[in-house]
C-alpha cells in the first residue's frame, strides 16, 4: 500500500493553494483531479485584495497582475440605448499593495498556482478519482482510480477541495444545509466577439429580466466572458446553452445589429445555492473551497473564500504533521473559517437581490456590488481561541485582525520582511529581546509603521497566515502563547 501524509482531492485554485502551502512547509502531498486535463472554462473572475496577499506570500501575485484588469468601466445599455458609463468603485487603502481587485479568468490563476506547484516538486495527478475512503485509527485509507488500475493509498490526512457537488463530502457523510433558487439561473460562457471594443464591461439591463445580458472582455485575449438571466419554463427548466443560442438571445435582448459571437469554447448554466456543509472536519479528513459552501456569484467572493480557507487550513496541519501542535489546533479551521462562510452566504444573496433590483429599474448592474468589506481585507478572527486580548491597547487593530502591511520609508513593504512561513514577531521601540526559538523577531524603526499598527512601542504577534495573535508589552506573555499548542 502506498502512503502520502496529506491527500487533497481537487486541484483548482483551493486545492492548488493548498498543495503549494503545504509543499513550502515540506509536507509530504498528493494532489489527484478526476479530470483528465484543465478546464477551459473563464469561470470565476475576481481575485480580491486579501487573496492577492496571499499569492503575493506564494510568489505569484506579481506575475498574475499584468494579465488583468483592476479599472475596467461598467457600460450600460437599455436594448440598443446606451445609458451611461459608470468607473469602477475603488476603496483606497494604505495597508495593502493590492488595494483593488484583479479581474482575470480563473484559468490564468489556476495556470500560474500549477507552475508554483512544479516550482516546489509538486505535480497533479489527473483523470484520478477518489473512488471511496475508509477512516481508521492510523489515518485514512482510500481507493484511487487511475486511467489504467486503481491504486490503494493510505494517508494520514485528506482534504476535498472538489467543488460545490463535492463527490468526497458525500462519501464522509456530511451535509450540505441550504437552499437552491431555482428561478435565479444564468446561461454563461466564452465567446469571441466581433463589433464590440474590447475596453469595457458591458451591462443590458431591463424591467423584465433585469440583467438581460453581460459580456466581459478578458485582458489581451479575444476571449469574452458572457452572463445572461434565464428564467426556467413551466417546467422549471431552461434550454442548453450553445453559440447559436447566445447569438439568438443577444439579439432578441439587445437589438444591436454588428455584434456577432464567432466561436465558444465555454458553455454552462449556472443555479443559485445557497448552502455550506453542517461541519468541515470528520477524523482527518477536511472540506474546503466550495466543496463546504456555495452561494451567489455577487461580489466575486467564492474562489476567493476557498483560497483563504486553504491558507487558514495549511500552516495548522503543517504545525501538527510537524509536532508544533497537538490535532486541536486541527479543530480552529473550522472555529474560524464556519462565521466567515455564514457571513459570505447572507451578504452575497442581499447583493445578489440588490443586483437585480438596480439592474430592473434600470440603475445599473454589477456596479451596485461594489463594498469596502468585498476587500476581505477586514475578516478577522477576533472571537477564535487562538486570539488573546492582551493587555495592550493599539488605536488602529486588535488581536484577530489582518496585519496590516505598510509602505516603509524606504520604499519596502512590511510584507517582504513578513513573507515566509512562520510566525512573526513584530517589534515596536524595543530593544532585541530573548524570543522562542520559532520566531522571525521583526525591528523596523519606522513612522508609518507605528501609525497603522497604533502602537509606539509593543509586541506583535503574527500567525503564519498573516492575523494577528498577541500584542503585549510583556515576552512572557509571548511564550505563554505558545504554551498552547502543546
Amino acid at each position: 500500500m502506498n502512503h502520502t501524509t496529506v491527500l487533497i482531492i481537487g486541484a483548482g485554485p483551493v486545492g492548488l493553494t493548498l498543495a503549494c502551502e503545504l509543499a513550502l512547509r515540506r509536507i509530504p502531498v498528493r494532489i489527484v483531479e478526476r479530470l483528465a486535463e484543465p478546464p477551459r472554462g473563464s469561470r470565476a473572475k475576481a481575485l480580491q485584495p486579501r487573496s492577492l496577499e496571499i499569492l503575493n506570500d506564494l510568489g505569484i501575485a506579481e506575475a498574475l497582475m499584468p494579465l488583468g484588469y483592476t479599472d475596467l468601466p461598467y457600460r450600460k445599455f437599455n436594448g440598443n440605448q446606451l445609458i451611461g458609463e459608470t468607473p469602477r468603485r475603488v476603496f483606497p487603502r494604505a495597508d495593502t499593495r493590492y488595494p483593488k481587485i484583479l479581474l482575470l479568468p480563473q484559468y490564468q490563476v489556476e495556470q500560474a498556482l500549477r507552475t508554483k506547484l512544479g516550482e516546489l516538486g509538486g505535480q497533479i495527478e489527473w483523470s484520478t478519482e477518489l473512488v471511496d475512503l475508509t477512516q481508521t485509527e492510523q489515518g485514512i485509507r482510500c481507493h484511487l482510480d487511475h486511467p489504467n488500475w486503481r491504486e490503494t493509498l493510505s494517508c494520514t490526512y485528506l482534504i476535498a477541495c472538489d467543488g460545490g457537488k463535492s463527490p468526497t463530502r458525500k462519501k464522509l457523510g456530511i451535509h450540505f444545509v441550504g437552499e437552491t433558487h431555482p428561478t435565479e439561473q444564468l446561461w454563461v460562457g466564452d465567446v469571441e466577439v466581433e463589433g464590440l471594443k474590447p475596453d469595457a464591461w458591458y451591462n443590458w439591463l431591463s424591467p423584465q429580466f433585469g440583467l438581460a445580458f453581460a459580456l466581459f472582455p478578458f485582458k489581451d485575449s479575444k476571449s469574452w466572458q458572457l452572463q445572461a438571466v434565464m428564467p426556467p419554463d413551466a417546467e422549471g427548466t431552461i434550454p442548453t446553452p450553445t453559440l447559436e443560442g447566445f447569438n439568438r438571445l443577444f439579439s432578441e435582448r439587445t437589438h444591436m445589429p454588428g455584434v456577432t459571437f464567432t466561436s465558444s469554447s465555454w458553455q454552462s448554466i449556472y443555479r443559485v445555492n445557497i448552502r455550506r456543509a453542517e461541519r468541515y472536519r470528520v477524523g482527518n479528513a477536511f472540506l474546503a473551497g466550495d466543496a463546504c459552501h456555495v452561494h451567489s456569484i455577487a461580489g466575486g467572493l467564492g474562489m476567493n473564500t476557498g483560497i483563504q480557507d486553504a491558507y487558514n487550513l495549511g500552516w495548522k496541519l503543517a504545525a501538527v504533521i510537524d509536532g508544533q501542535a497537538t490535532d486541536a489546533l486541527l479543530d480552529t479551521y473550522g472555529e474560524e473559517r464556519i462565521p466567515i462562510a455564514d457571513e459570505l452566504l447572507k451578504t452575497t444573496s442581499q447583493r445578489q437581490q440588490g443586483m437585480i433590483q438596480a439592474a430592473t429599474a434600470g440603475k445599473g448592474a454589477f456596479e451596485t456590488l461594489a463594498a469596502k468589506d468585498g476587500t476581505q481585507l477586514d475578516l478577522n478572527y477576533c472571537e477564535s481561541s487562538l486570539t488573546v486580548q492582551g493587555e495592550r491597547a493599539s488605536s488602529t487593530v486588535q488581536p484577530g485582525d489582518r496585519r496590516p502591511d505598510v509602505q516603509l520609508a524606504d520604499g519596502s513593504w512590511l510584507s517582504q520582511q513578513l513573507s515566509g512561513t512562520g510566525w512573526k514577531l513584530l517589534q515596536l521601540g524595543h530593544a532585541r529581546l530573548e524570543v522562542p526559538t520559532q520566531l522571525t523577531v521583526i525591528n523596523v524603526d519606522d513612522q508609518a509603521l507605528r501609525q497603522a499598527y497604533g502602537l509606539s512601542e509593543g509586541l506583535v504577534l503574527i500567525r503564519p497566515d498573516g492575523y494577528i495573535a498577541l500584542i503585549t508589552t510583556n515576552v512572557k506573555a509571548v511564550y505563554q502563547y505558545f504554551d498552547r499548542f502543546r
